[in-house]
């Protein structure tokens, strides 16, 4: 557990140890623990698990931290291969997470959801682990590369960390409304052009019409269509008037025809009903005919009741008399049937004594058969038992044959698992040999960077020493120009000064009186003013120099310590490898034999693997035998359970069937002689019953018959009677009526009211040929009468000359209704064109002007612009660029001494898009302004550094984050000299001291003597790592 609180009282601390002890892998959990990732990209979070890790050995990272009075405790596992808890062998362990929230030291919230656990950090510290990692850690030569990185480069990060990308997306989406913009406009102008092809022209103005469209003047050509409607609405106005007076015309005509063509009908329909009346008159005499029959009906249908009730009654007697004489006849027959049933029946008595007497003996054979019957379920039970005997002696042999070869398989598969001990150490120590080997492969890998790096520290001496050369020269050149300007001014001085002197006055340097040889002065006149500017450009020239000289040896320094870093790193590397040969002297040899003994061991731990797979199947083997020799073991017990009983079963059975054969007759000793006996008494018993109940079944059918029959003779003459009285009844009745009718009643009266009853019928139908005869009288006669009051002796008209003016009239009409339609759709088809016309030209400048407008404002964003100078995302990118260097120049100046200060570069590149994220400093000692690539190694620190602290402080002020009071720093101090390291410290304690723990995470051992207070970490040299502290109480 590590304890940060113990460095509460102290503002800076130092993580030290050696390289590969672990210092990194701190922060890593703090960063794995919170964003379920590392704090760079050289480790996944899965690799969070050492190598070095064995099956017994449960990865788990525990990280608390206090916020706002609560207190957070977060347990994050990864996804690894443990032992399992019971028996042998390993599971896989799927990855996990817990989150704990205590207030005042009570538990108030426990999350174990994974998406839940990151939400909810995100919503309490809102960064990433990106930013997290900006903001809290330093990392190795990461803050370095950011400060002499390209535009292009800061660029990305300043994305990533800022969520800058939406300017970018907010261009593209203006850039793609611009494109639809314009695909919109030229549809637009192609409609435009539709609708101007459109317009129907007069031939007078057909040329005109032509000649504008084809010059692009629509105002014009609107006038031109605005006059030409103009004249066809005069002429349509002229149109509807000819139109109004043609169909006057025709109206008049019309009802002219109207009235000539009632009167030429008025005269025939008189002429036809004339003629009908006459006709009419013919049928009087048969009228009068059929009006007499329809009385004669009228009183025949009145008696129709009673001659229906005399014919009813006629024939219910007949059918009465018909039914007493069949009944009659059917009660003689079932006295007869009686006699016959009753004979039969006596002849069969002695069959009924003999039925008696077969019931008895089937009764005592009842008795005796159940004997033979559990012989039969005996015996059958015997032969199922004597099977199943045999089928259990099969089971236990099969099943014993079967637990003998189990035996044999486990103690194969014994064998294998017992070599599992020796596996797992083989795999121990294979794991050792290839961390070691990842140890070496590191150490050649820093190797060679660190040969990278010396080339580049060469080049860059022998630059250095290049521009040292010219500088001196330059310098010599400065100085000399400054000498001989003063020295002109001197010269100068000196003749103005002997010339005040007084004549024969000593010379106040040589002391002469006279000078025959002046020397000659140049006519020019130099002033003190360029005399100081010359002796400062020399001053300037050779601080520079003086800064270059400094730079070169600070290079040489570090060329030479870097060499012997080298060397010494080289000499331990082949020192610990095993077995390298003496000639194996360079790196690409040395990574060659790396890569040797790379391969080698991964075969072995392919080996080893597939030895360990093949003693987990041989476990899973030997649990599944163990399990089935089990099983089997019961099944045996089982089996030979189920045979004993069988044995016993059998025995049992026979028994029991030898006593019961004892109790058999004699006479019957089987069952078949049995079971045919009583089935032939069975069979003559059902003979006997049958005839005896068929013989007396008849004689209780003819008792009934005999019964029936008499009640239905005795009914049938009741009926009989009756009928005979109600025909009697009706004839008197009828008889009566006709006599009043006809006085005397014979035959043939009968038969005449018979005939004219099937006329009754048609009665209907006769009255209504009567009265339509008379509707119709009345209904000619008085058409005549109005018709007569109608013609009045009136002429015939002219029909022919009336209907041919009016076609005449009705083809006018057409025609200039015609002509009219036609200047009408002519006109509305042009007014509606025009109408769209002008519609669609007024959107089409509002469009024009939107696109203009739009096209500005995406020059504008996209840094294309006359005026632009970087796009709108860049821009945004270089506003928090100057808050970063804002911020980072207060602690520049303090770790400076106030000589440096950052800017940004205002140059325009050549891709000006794609610039304004370069960093130059001004440095004070010279008054200017450069690159800060110029900057030597100590300087490119510490500039790094301040940056660095910047850029975590504006990112925490943009977020709006979580303040985290703790920093750390990745090495990187390894590259200043004593005093700019003492300067770094001083200045990190005091500028950041006051507000945040500072760990420095470093193994330079000039650190470790001037930083106190420690957190050391020390590996063992088997993968693992502890803590130790450091604490300075004075």
């Amino acid at each position: 557990m590590i304890d940060f609180k113990k460095f509460d009282a102290t503002p800076l601390f130092l993580i030290s140890g050696k390289t590969g002890s672990g210092k990194t892998t701190i922060f890593d959990g703090m960063c794995y623990a919170l964003f379920d990732q590392s704090s760079g990209v050289d480790r996944e979070p899965q690799e969070m698990r050492s190598d070095f890790a064995t099956t017994q050995d449960h990865t788990r990272v525990t990280f608390e931290f206090s916020h706002r009075n609560r207190r957070y405790r977060l347990i994050r596992e990864p996804a690894q291969t443990l032992q399992k808890k019971r028996g042998s062998g390993v599971r896989r362990a799927a990855a996990s997470v817990e989150l704990t929230v205590f207030e005042n030291d009570a538990e108030i919230a426990q999350l174990t959801k994974s998406r839940q656990v990151d939400d909810y950090l995100q919503e309490l510290l809102q960064m990433d682990g990106k930013q997290f990692a900006q903001i809290v850690l330093l990392p190795q030569g990461e803050f370095r590369r950011f400060l002499v990185a390209p535009s292009e480069d800061k660029a990305a990060v300043l994305e990533q960390l800022f969520n800058t990308e939406i300017f970018a997306q907010w261009t593209d989406k203006l850039r793609d409304k611009l494109r639809r913009d314009r695909a919109q406009n030229e549809e637009a102008d192609q409609q435009l052009s539709r609708s101007r092809s459109s317009l129907t022209w007069t031939p007078v103005n057909q040329d005109r019409a032509a000649e504008l469209v084809a010059a692009h003047q629509i105002t014009p050509l609107l006038a031109l269509m605005a006059d030409q409607q103009q004249q066809a609405k005069a002429t349509v106005a002229e149109l509807t008037t000819q139109v109004t007076t043609a169909q006057q015309q025709v109206k008049t005509l019309t009802q002219q025809d109207t009235r000539e063509e009632q009167l030429v009908r008025d005269q025939q329909q008189l002429r036809s009903q004339e003629d009908q009346q006459q006709q009419l008159a013919t049928q009087k005499p048969a009228m009068t005919t059929l009006q007499q029959t329809i009385a004669t009906l009228e009183w025949v249908q009145s008696i129709q009741p009673q001659w229906q009730e005399r014919s009813g009654a006629r024939a219910d007697l007949q059918q009465r008399q018909a039914a007493q004489q069949q009944a009659q006849t059917r009660l003689t027959k079932a006295q007869t049937m009686q006699a016959s049933a009753l004979a039969a029946q006596k002849e069969l008595l002695p069959v009924s004594q003999r039925i008696a007497a077969t019931k008895d003996e089937l009764a005592q054979r009842a008795k005796i058969k159940p004997i033979y019957q559990q012989i039969a379920d005996l015996t059958a039970q015997l032969v199922t038992a004597r099977t199943d005997l045999t089928s259990v002696q099969q089971v236990v042999t099969t099943v014993q044959a079967a637990w003998d070869q189990n035996q044999k398989d486990q103690q194969e598969q014994q064998k294998l698992v017992d070599g599992q001990s020796a596996l797992y150490q083989v795999s121990q120590s294979l794991t050792t040999q290839a961390a070691q080997l990842k140890e070496w492969q590191r150490q050649l890998a820093t190797l060679q960077t660190d040969t990278q790096q010396q080339s580049q520290l060469t080049q860059q001496l022998e630059k250095v020493t290049t521009q040292v050369a010219a500088q001196k020269a330059t310098t010599t050149q400065a100085r000399q120009r400054a000498e001989d300007l003063n020295q002109e001014l001197l010269n100068h001085e000196i003749v103005r000064l002997v010339g005040q002197l007084k004549p024969g006055s000593p010379c106040p340097i040589c002391g002469a009186t006279d000078h025959p040889a002046p020397a000659a002065i140049a006519d020019t006149t130099v002033t003190e003013l360029e005399v100081k500017q010359a002796q400062a450009a020399a001053q300037r020239q050779q601080d520079q120099l003086t800064q270059l000289t400094t730079q070169q040896q600070s290079l040489h320094a570090a060329v030479t310590d870097q060499e012997e870093k080298q060397q010494t790193a080289l000499q331990a590397l082949r020192e610990s490898l095993p077995e390298l040969p003496a000639a194996v002297t360079q790196l690409a040899d040395i990574d060659q034999y790396l890569q040797r003994l790379t391969t080698t061991y991964r075969k072995k731990i392919t080996e080893n693997k597939q030895q360990l797979a093949a003693v987990d199947q041989a476990q899973k083997q030997l649990q599944q035998l163990t399990q089935q020799a089990a099983q089997q073991q019961q099944r045996l017990q089982a089996a030979q359970t189920a045979q004993q009983e069988k044995m016993r079963t059998v025995d049992r059975l026979t028994a029991q069937l030898a006593t019961q054969r004892q109790q058999l007759p004699e006479q019957a000793a089987t069952l078949g002689e049995f079971q045919a006996e009583e089935q032939r008494l069975q069979d003559q018993l059902t003979a006997d019953q049958q005839a005896w109940d068929a013989v007396t079944q008849q004689v209780t059918q003819t008792n009934d018959r005999l019964t029936v029959a008499t009640t239905e003779v005795k009914t049938a003459t009741d009926e009989w009677k009756k009928s005979q009285q109600r025909c009697q009844t009706a004839e008197n009745q009828l008889h009566e009526t006709l006599v009043q009718h006809y006085e005397t009643v014979t035959a043939t009266t009968e038969t005449a009211v018979a005939d004219h009853l099937l006329e009754v019928k048609t009665l209907t139908e006769k009255r209504a040929k009567l009265q339509a005869f008379r509707t119709q009288q009345e209904r000619v006669a008085t058409t005549i009468a109005e018709l007569k009051k109608r013609v009045a002796d009136r002429p015939a008209p002219q029909r022919e000359q009336t209907q041919a003016a009016l076609q005449a009239a009705s083809a006018q009409v057409n025609t200039l209704q015609d002509q009219r339609h036609t200047q009408q759709d002519q006109w509305q088809h042009n007014a509606e064109v025009v109408a769209n016309l002008q519609r669609q030209i007024e959107q089409q400048a509002v469009a024009v002007k939107q696109t203009q407008e739009l096209t500005e404002l995406v020059g504008v964003v996209n840094g294309d612009g006359p005026n632009s100078k970087l796009g709108l995302e860049r821009y945004v990118l270089q506003t928090y660029l100057r808050q970063i260097l804002t911020v980072g120049n207060h602690r520049l100046q303090q770790l400076t001494n106030g000589r440096y200060q950052f800017l940004v570069d205002e140059q325009p590149a050549t891709y000006k898009k794609n610039s304004g994220l370069e960093i130059n400093v001004y440095d004070d000692h010279v008054g200017e302004q450069r690159s800060v690539h110029t900057l030597s190694g100590g300087e490119s620190f510490i500039a790094a550094l301040a940056l660095a602290l910047a850029l975590g402080e504006v990112i925490q002020q943009t977020t709006g984050s979580v303040d985290v009071d703790a920093l750390f720093i990745d090495e990187g101090f390894g590259s200043l000299d004593e005093d700019a390291l003492m300067t770094a410290l001083e200045s990190l304690e005091t500028v950041e001291g006051k507000h945040r723990m500072i760990g420095i995470i470093s193994h330079v051992s000039e650190l470790r003597a001037q930083v106190p207070n420690q957190l050391q970490v020390v590996s063992n040299g088997n993968g693992e790592s502890k803590i130790t502290y450091q604490i300075d109480e004075s």
